[in-house]
């Protein structure tokens, strides 16, 4: 009787202890696949000239710019800023010419917000002529400081 008890006892551990390892495998198959993905998912950040030169057609960009001049169209010119601190940028030479549309999300501001001077994050994806389309809009004029 008592030997029946120890195999049952013995066999319900292993079972757990089967389950608990099989449990801690899928989390970890888990979390290594949304690691994998989010890696993919991530834009290059063009924090630079040389960087925004060097955006292959196709790729996800992000970058800051300060606008010179907006259509109602939705063409969108302004200069590359480069990022110095969390709320201060400096103006490159750079030109960048960027295209929105219907589908652009427009966030912390409103289509007004979008005007020469107004500084702008800009989430899209790089074209052949290095124009960008953008994607996303993000208004950081008043949050962000340009020298």
């Amino acid at each position: 009787m008592q030997q029946n008890r120890e195999r049952r006892s013995t066999r319900t551990r292993a079972i757990w202890i089967l389950f608990v390892t099989a449990a801690i495998l899928a989390a970890a198959l888990a979390v290594w696949t949304s690691a994998r993905k989010a890696g993919r998912m991530t834009a290059a950040a063009a924090s630079n000239e040389q960087q925004f030169a060097q955006a292959t057609p196709g790729a996800k960009i992000k970058l800051v710019i300060e606008i010179t001049d907006s259509a109602p169209a939705g063409t969108i010119r302004g200069k590359l800023l480069q990022k110095k601190t969390e709320t201060i940028y400096v103006r490159t030479p750079t030109q960048v010419m960027v295209r929105s549309s219907a589908q652009t999300k427009l966030v912390m501001g409103q289509q007004s917000d979008v005007h020469p001077g107004a500084v702008v994050h800009v989430t899209g994806t790089a074209g052949k002529d290095h124009n960008i389309d953008a994607e996303q809009i993000v208004i950081l004029t008043g949050y962000v400081q340009v020298q």
